[in-house]
């Protein structure tokens, strides 16, 4: 199904680079929303990402990512390349994207119908601030087709078949009809 458009933006990468939508064309990605110093569910979405990523490249599937942060205030590039190497994915297809905050919760919540609100706060639960969950699935012209719940350890198969249907659509093969996943 197609479940929505992702605008164009532009943002930071963890290497200080230009991240756009524009940049992510032409394959699927997979988009999540975290911060650095989130104390609860950011490190087990980030692992169940480099699941996706290791199980992709294991099965020869294109397939970009992007970690969206919600506190972009104190995660800087340095501070997203920081984050990345502690968890050692791979940079080459992975995106820590950082830059103007009302940009990234129009992203969040225009776009990938998450929530996102607070604003960071050391003494309050969950650092103050808070957000969705879910991984979203984007195809290679940003359209939404595909939510999954990123604490499902059976989610990382749905998303890598997904994904390889969605680049199979892209190539125009005869790709087997039918809905991708929403979890």
């Amino acid at each position: 199904p197609e479940l929505g458009t992702i605008a164009d933006f532009t943002l930071l990468d963890q290497q200080g680079q230009a991240l756009t939508g524009a940049r992510l064309d032409g394959q699927p990605w997979l988009a999540a929303f975290m911060f650095t110093r989130c104390p609860t569910i950011c490190p087990a979405i980030t692992a169940r990402m480099r699941e996706v990523q290791t199980r992709a490249k294991q099965e020869h599937v294109p397939l970009r990512l992007v970690s969206f942060s919600v506190d972009p205030e104190f995660d800087t590039p340095e501070v997203l390349k920081a984050y990345a190497d502690k968890y050692g994915v791979d940079q080459a297809s992975w995106f820590f994207a950082t830059g103007d905050n009302k940009q990234i919760r129009e992203t969040a919540e225009r776009a990938c119908k998450g929530s996102v609100e607070g604003t960071a706060n050391a003494s309050a639960p969950g650092f103050g601030i808070s957000h969705g969950s879910h991984l979203v699935l984007v195809d290679a012209k940003r359209t939404i087709r595909g939510y999954y719940r990123s604490s499902e350890p059976d989610s990382v198969a749905q998303i890598v078949r997904d994904a390889a249907r969605l680049s199979k659509e892209q190539l125009g093969s005869n790709a087997q009809p039918g809905a991708l996943g929403q979890r």
